[in-house]
């Protein structure tokens, strides 16, 4: 019973809130991901997944691969008005689905042209480092990374088994894992950051 009435009340939530930013403008929704308003990325998530899967789908993109693509070109999109390289006379939807074809394009060039990046070496000391940092992750960081890296699990399956509501937060939530531990990593091995 108290299940079903947090369900409600989640739905209740969810619906204000969407109904709540539907009326926002360009600048607002903006100011909204400038200030760090991370509800806002699930607003996006839900009202523009539908359209990208059309524009991807004329594109040619498989809908099996259009959750991870939509969820990559959402964080950069996200990223870039977060970190003001977002200039706010572009319309925020012009924006992202030029985004999402710019994409599209890069990945089809990589393949075109076979390039496949080579990680570079790493020392026996620097896995050690790394395995140390990943250690003092929180759990929830932890089992995050692993699930990403160690199983290679899709954003979308990992939405469902950590319980977030779509593949666009779930990505959200590795890369702040991963930020996490690339910061406690560059700390121990005294790389600077770029």
């Amino acid at each position: 019973m108290e299940g079903r009435q947090n369900q409600q009340r989640h739905f209740l939530f969810s619906h204000t809130f969407v109904m709540q930013m539907s009326r926002y403008n360009n600048k607002q929704l903006i100011t909204e991901i400038q200030n760090g308003n991370e509800d806002v990325l699930v607003y996006l998530a839900k009202k523009y997944f539908q359209t990208a899967r059309r524009i991807l789908r004329v594109k040619g993109v498989k809908d099996s691969q259009t959750p991870d693509i939509f969820s990559d070109v959402l964080i950069k999109v996200w990223l870039n008005i977060l970190y003001h390289k977002f200039s706010p006379s572009i319309e925020f939807e012009t924006f992202l689905f030029n985004s999402l074809q710019e994409h599209v394009n890069e990945i089809r060039e990589r393949k075109r042209n076979n390039q496949l990046k080579m990680e570079p070496l790493v020392s026996e000391h620097q896995r050690y480092v790394v395995a140390q940092c990943v250690s003092i992750l929180d759990e929830n960081e932890r089992n995050l990374v692993h699930a990403y890296y160690a199983e290679q699990l899709s954003f979308e399956k990992i939405a469902d088994r950590f319980k977030y509501s779509n593949a666009v937060i779930a990505q959200h939530e590795v890369y702040k894992a991963m930020n996490q531990l690339e910061g406690i990593v560059k700390l121990r091995l005294n790389i600077s950051r770029n």
